[in-house]
């Protein structure tokens, strides 16, 4: 069965307010694994002492490709010390995939050797602009056609795939053994990326998780770029609506 975690990007803004008092209430919810973007100012080893003081354990980390590329080793001693075991690379911008997909996907084989050499998973995040066709392809296709699944894996962003008018569970299917961790973001309807709690968009969450497990995808991850409301109680939505649907 699927695990539910957290990405702390959707709470950004009350983790720079009040760090200690936002885990709590992440772990207050009954949530025991988030996913890192960042540490607020704190030194690795401080933030993964706030963690540890509130049960909370990581099932991954997003980092850039510039930090992928220029301190990488810097960003693998960091990930050893948050008990990191995947990291993910969250975006990027088009100057990274101007030479092509393919071109993309052996540059990130690179770096997922260098990171698998280390002990540590590489995944990539997908937002809507990979799903563009091009030549009877997506770039996501050929990018994961290109790149080794031994070394690059990923992290497919469940909302931002349907937006893109594609089905996320054929998706998770399509890679299956291959993603070992999902975003459960959904939208509401319309041509805008517009953010609501899973359930009350437009993602069919009854086959996308029976996919998942299907698939062997070890986390979902709930994550809001942009959380309606308040964001911690949107969040306890998006908990609860996973609870109900046997997430632990």
């Amino acid at each position: 069965m699927m695990r539910l975690g957290l990405q702390l990007y959707t709470l950004r803004e009350a983790l720079a307010n009040d760090l200690d008092g936002t885990l709590a209430s992440i772990a207050g919810m009954g949530v025991a694994h988030v996913e890192l973007a960042g540490t607020y100012g704190f030194p690795a080893s401080e933030f993964r002492g706030r963690l540890d003081a509130h049960g909370l354990t990581t099932c991954g980390s997003h980092v850039s490709l510039p930090d992928l590329v220029d301190r990488l080793d810097s960003v693998v001693q960091e990930a050893q010390v948050l008990g990191v075991s995947t990291l993910v690379l969250p975006w990027i911008g088009e100057e990274a995939y101007q030479n092509g997909w393919d071109a993309l996907g052996r540059s990130l084989t690179a770096i997922g050797h260098r990171l698998h050499a280390q002990g540590l998973a590489f995944a990539y995040h997908n937002h809507a602009f990979e799903l563009a066709p091009a030549n009877g392809e997506t770039g996501l296709e050929r990018l994961f056609a290109t790149a080794d699944p031994a070394v690059v894996k990923a992290e497919l962003d469940l909302g931002w795939i349907q937006h893109a008018g594609q089905d996320p569970a054929d998706w998770v299917r399509s890679l299956a053994g291959r993603v070992p961790l999902v975003h459960l973001k959904d939208f509401a309807a319309g041509t805008d990326p517009i953010d609501v709690p899973p359930g009350e968009g437009t993602v069919d969450w009854d086959s996308v998780l029976d996919a998942c497990n299907e698939s062997g995808v070890e986390f979902g991850i709930v994550e809001m770029d942009h959380p309606p409301g308040d964001a911690i109680a949107s969040v306890r939505t998006s908990v609860a609506f996973f609870r109900n649907r046997g997430l632990i």
